[in-house]
């Protein structure tokens, strides 16, 4: 099969120190295989696990397709909103480090988060049109508001008017109150008069000569026409009169109706600028030559906004047309990138496959097989998954029929592993073991078969479960979040007798309406604060639920009894209350113990006043583990280990202090051998310091007797290891080497800025509190906020997220970080973070996939050190958390057997599904799809 287009010569994805040569050949070997196979086929499908480098892979096949286009057309990313800047910063890390300076300098990337500003990107001539368009997910459903496209749209309005002279005088006095543009106004009063006399494509050179920027109000110069040629041409077939007859209406002078006839005038415009936007997307006629779509499976369900854009069918009337298929036949292939298919039901698959049917059949690069034979393939592709769905669901069927006693053994569920082995070295010996024996056997050949019929649509790579001879990550379960070892017995958390009321009557009021969901039991086993805030607003609980169709208990009758009984059994808000919550607890002194051994921690919670809590409970338990060391150490009251440690901290800044001298030299030792970063040295200089001298590395590091800092004890703390095995040195000097050799430009600048503006002060009330989220300060103004631990959810600012997310991916504060599921896509910290805390479980196994994700990618400290990622899944025994636990696990296995499995999640049946055998991961491996194995290497 020869290549579509070639992967170009001057890709190198081989980034010495940032990925591994393993890593790297894949990669390249993938990118190769996707143009391959996109030479007879419309579209191909990316699905690496989290963390494999795919926007790395689907870069580089975007550079290849954009530089072998001999038309020099861009290649379009669609990316969700929430990763709009995260792929443009990819991409110029990508330019810099794996392609050739001459090659790099021939591209250009530019981004678009509304359709005017994408169409004003298509419109830009060769010499400096973008070779790669990142156009965000709602892009196409946002442009309906821009004020240039409106004044084009009035100017359209008073073509062969007679009166149009007299009206444009009344327009020159309302028009930036009539489109929300009086900035314009205010750079240059006669701005209005100018540019409705000229054409639409003059009026970027009339801006430029007023220094005005069409996309805002600072002094730049754009070099994009304020209204797209798609735009001006759908003008031309649209009757405008009612927006004439509006502005007609506008008083020459101002006057009482003055105002009332200028919003009249809006509202129409409006109106009908909805029209120009409809026309202008049915009328659409630009090839471009590759569609890469990030996080596709968003494409499943036809009905959505994004989904319509592909839409190819004839419409039922004109008036659909026009609203549906805007990048219809526009893309002559599509590149979709997903970690999650299996995760989607089979039809839903199809339906994202489908969308393949919308590249542009009637290019002259078209796939040779042509359209039918792509439909006939899908057709082929629905029947064998259709045939693989049901045999797998009669396998689910059977499984369910398991009964312990079935297994021969008095001993735990663990032995269910050994009983399938058995049954498969010596056969069925009983009917039950029959029926599953045979189920399997039917359900793995129709598997295989629709794995063969996959296979060309779907590429798949799974990371290595093992890595340097350990297991890549450790779960740990239940109870295993307080122990010390590898784990144990998979038993959970015990609710102690002082916490064991409430506990008590969250059991009766579920029992009450057991076909309902009980989301207040679910935020009782997360926290006290989670079951007031699902008692009062479920809906509101938290930052997004993983489940759309929730059937929530409404409390009436016996059921609101309980709950009202329970919530005043409850401890009222306070430190001490919140961490008397027995997972709050063990969650809060995992954490303490991991930054005791010098790790830094990940927790991710489900319900926002958990992640509260979380923050305020362990900020509050590491302050006084700080004291308490600090007192042991310097042997002195606790009303002194205030003005001591800053005391001792502060000799980091004398000039001539042998703590600074000595700290200045192993930094100095590290630093000479990165001359790229020579630049910056003073900058390090002083962030090593600051974060040397707080009293969290104090007294940890430092001996602290006497109240001396000399230059042994200095060396001592730079080679002290932590539970890794890595000490100071060694990972400083891995940051460095990051920044120095694996960064681009632009993202180096971006860490130096924002390790160089993170807090590292102690802070009380509401001083200096500019760097903490508005959600962070939820508590007493009283509260000490210590900078080691920090809160992510959506309250939080982006601007905020991104810098929090570049200080965790560095040696420096924050070490503890408290994240909602606003951090489990698209985010890394995973360079100097090896635990992670799933505080609360979500029903959805993707979605804690995609939260371990962010701390096993390429380049994790796994990588580094060699030891386990570990993965703490803490549940409280015999409650509504444990049999939460029991379903998500097996229902993680079984999502690689029944694709996109479906189930309630009311009491009811969350108890039944609890009490199923779990399905051996053995045998869940050896049935799911096996896609990897045909990309050579």
């Amino acid at each position: 099969m020869t290549p579509w287009y070639p992967l170009h010569e001057s890709i190198r994805l081989h980034v010495e120190h940032r990925i591994s040569p393993e890593d790297a050949a894949r990669q390249e070997a993938t990118a190769r295989e996707i143009l391959r196979r996109l030479h007879d086929q419309p579209g191909i499908v990316l699905a690496d696990e989290v963390g494999m480098g795919k926007t790395f892979v689907a870069l580089a096949v975007a550079v290849s397709v954009s530089l072998a286009d001999h038309r020099r057309r861009p290649v379009v990313v669609m990316v969700p909103s929430s990763l709009s800047e995260k792929w443009p910063r990819d991409f110029e890390v990508f330019q810099e480090k794996c392609l050739t300076p001459e090659t790099s300098r021939r591209l250009r990337a530019r981004s678009a988060s509304s359709g005017v500003a994408f169409l004003k990107l298509l419109d830009d001539p060769l010499e400096r049109r973008a070779s790669i368009i990142f156009l965000t997910h709602g892009a196409m459903h946002r442009g309906l508001t821009d004020g240039w496209v409106k004044l084009a749209m009035i100017q359209h309005s008073l073509r062969y008017k007679r009166d149009a002279r007299a009206i444009r005088g009344a327009l020159t006095r309302c028009a930036g109150r009539l489109l929300g543009m009086s900035w314009v106004e205010n750079r240059c009063p006669n701005i209005w008069e100018l540019l409705l006399e000229k054409q639409p494509d003059q009026w970027l050179g009339i801006l430029q000569q007023q220094g005005i920027d069409p996309e805002d109000d600072r002094k730049t110069q754009t070099d994009d026409d304020p209204v797209p040629q798609a735009i001006v041409e759908a003008l031309r077939d649209l009757d405008l009169s009612p927006l004439y007859e509006a502005i007609q209406n506008i008083p020459q002078r101002q006057s009482d109706t003055w105002v009332q006839r200028v919003t009249e005038a809006r509202k129409v415009l409006n109106e009908q600028i909805k029209d120009v936007w409809k026309q202008c997307l049915s009328q659409l006629q630009f090839r471009l030559p590759l569609l890469v779509m990030d996080e596709a499976h968003h494409l499943k369900n036809d009905d959505t906004q994004l989904a319509s854009l592909f839409r190819c069918q004839e419409a039922a009337d004109d008036a659909e047309e026009i609203a549906k298929g805007a990048l219809g036949h526009v893309f002559e292939r599509m590149l979709f990138l997903t970690a999650t298919p299996f995760q989607l039901g089979h039809s839903e698959l199809c339906s994202v496959l489908e969308r393949f049917n919308g590249i542009a059949w009637d290019a002259a690069t078209a796939p040779p097989s042509g359209k039918q034979a792509f439909q006939q393939q899908l057709n082929d592709l629905r029947t064998n998954l259709d045939s693989a769905q049901h045999a797998a669901l009669n396998l689910e069927a059977a499984w369910g029929t398991l009964r312990l006693a079935d297994l021969a053994t008095d001993s735990a569920l663990g032995d269910v592993d050994e009983w399938w082995n058995r049954l498969k070295t010596d056969g069925p010996e009983s009917p039950v073991a029959e029926r599953i024996w045979s189920s399997y056997q039917r359900t793995f050949d129709r598997m295989r078969a629709a794995e063969t019929q996959l296979r060309p649509w779907v590429l798949r790579h799974l990371r290595p479960r093992w890595f340097r001879g350990q297991p890549r990550r450790e779960r740990l379960a239940g109870a295993a979040i307080t122990l010390d070892t590898n784990g144990g017995p998979e038993v959970g958390l015990e609710v102690s007798d002082q916490a064991l009321m409430p506990f008590l009557l969250a059991v009766r009021a579920t029992a009450c309406d057991p076909g309902s969901r009980p989301v207040f039991a679910e935020g009782l086993a997360s926290s006290y604060e989670a079951f007031r805030d699902t008692l009062r607003s479920p809906e509101h609980s938290t930052d997004g639920d993983d489940d759309h169709n929730l059937q929530l208990v409404h409390a009436k009758g016996t059921c609101e009894w309980y709950l009202k009984q329970l919530d005043q059994a409850l401890p009222r808000d306070s430190l001490h209350a919140s961490a008397t919550h027995p997972k709050i607890e063990a969650t809060a002194q995992r954490a303490l113990a991991a930054w005791r051994a010098g790790e830094k921690v990940l927790v991710f919670c489900h319900f926002i006043a958990t992640g509260r809590a979380l923050r305020h409970v362990i900020s509050g338990l590491l302050h006084e583990e700080i004291e308490r060391m600090a007192i042991e150490k310097m042997r002195c009251a606790r009303e002194e280990v205030a003005e001591r440690l800053t005391r001792m901290g502060n000799r980091f800044f004398d000039v001539d202090s042998p703590a600074r001298t000595a700290c200045a030299a192993e930094v100095d030792k590290l630093l000479a051998g990165y001359s790229d970063l020579h630049v910056h040295h003073d900058r390090l200089q002083e962030v090593c310091r600051r974060f040397i001298r707080t009293p969290s590395f104090l007294v940890r590091y430092f001996s602290l007797e006497n109240e001396v800092l000399d230059a042994a004890m200095v060396e001592q703390a730079f080679g002290a290891d932590d539970a890794s095995g890595l000490n100071l040195r060694a990972i400083l000097n891995g940051f460095f080497d990051f920044l120095a050799r694996c960064c681009g430009e632009a993202e180096r600048n971006r860490f130096l800025e924002a390790i160089s503006t993170t807090q590292t002060g102690d802070i009380v009330g509401h001083e200096a509190l500019s760097s903490f989220s508005a959600d962070e300060l939820h508590t007493e103004t009283t509260e000490r906020r210590l900078p080691n631990v920090r809160l992510v959810n959506g309250a939080t600012k982006q601007e905020t997220r991104q810098r929090l997310m570049l200080t965790f991916n560095s040696p420096f504060f924050p070490e503890i970080l408290v994240a909602s599921n606003v951090m489990a896509e698209g985010v890394d910290l995973h360079r100097f973070c090896r635990y992670v805390i799933h505080h609360d479980l979500c029903w959805n196994p993707s979605t804690l996939e995609q939260r371990t994700g962010r701390v096993d990618r390429i380049g994790a400290k796994v990588e580094q050190c060699g030891k386990s990622i570990r993965v703490y899944l803490p549940f409280l025994a015999e409650t509504q958390d444990e049999k939460q636990y029991r379903v998500v696990m097996d229902r993680e296995r079984w999502f690689s057997v029944v694709m996109g499995e479906s189930f309630r999640t009311d009491a009811r049946s969350t108890e039944s599904l609890a009490e199923r055998i779990p399905l051996p991961e053995s045998l869940a491996r050896e049935l799911a799809f096996r896609l990897e194995e045909h990309v050579a290497t």
